[in-house]
């Protein structure tokens, strides 16, 4: 329920259940106006009475030209296809992806060793030696790699 006030004629949206039908006093959020409020019940009365409203039912299928059906047949038949040629598709990615992910992690591992390498060294003595014999067995594997491809 809309409820506007006297003084400074802002609305505010009250719900109706709390207001009883004798009335009852309300201020203003605005103003600090306080007033008498009693609801006027034939108006409450009138916002809820059901209209007769007729809905026409209308079937989907009824007015769809024989065109569209066999364009619609001939999707889904391609689609049964595809999904079967995806699903292969995506089995002969799942190792490339793993692949790519390991990569990107022992990348990421390098990375934080390397940037922590003094605080790291600190708690464990050496850690500087082993974390310079990695760095040449990637020159190690780098090169071989190298000479492989040539």
């Amino acid at each position: 329920m809309i409820i506007t006030c006297p003084c400074c004629d802002k609305k505010f949206n009250v719900d109706a259940s709390l207001i009883p039908n004798e009335g009852r006093t309300l201020q203003c959020g605005f103003c600090d106006e306080k007033w008498h409020f009693k609801p006027n019940n034939k108006k409450l009365e009138n916002d809820y009475i059901k209209k007769d409203i007729k809905i026409k039912k209308i079937d989907l299928q009824e007015n769809v030209p024989s065109e569209v059906d066999k364009i619609i047949s001939e999707a889904e038949k391609m689609k049964a296809t595809n999904t079967i040629s995806v699903s292969k598709n995506l089995e002969n990615f799942k190792f490339i992806n793993f692949l790519f992910l390991s990569i990107i992690t022992f990348t990421a591992l390098i990375l934080i060793l390397d940037t922590f390498k003094f605080q790291i060294n600190t708690a464990l003595p050496g850690f500087n030696l082993l974390l310079d014999n990695f760095y040449e067995s990637l020159k190690d594997i780098y090169l071989f790699l190298k000479d492989l491809v040539r």
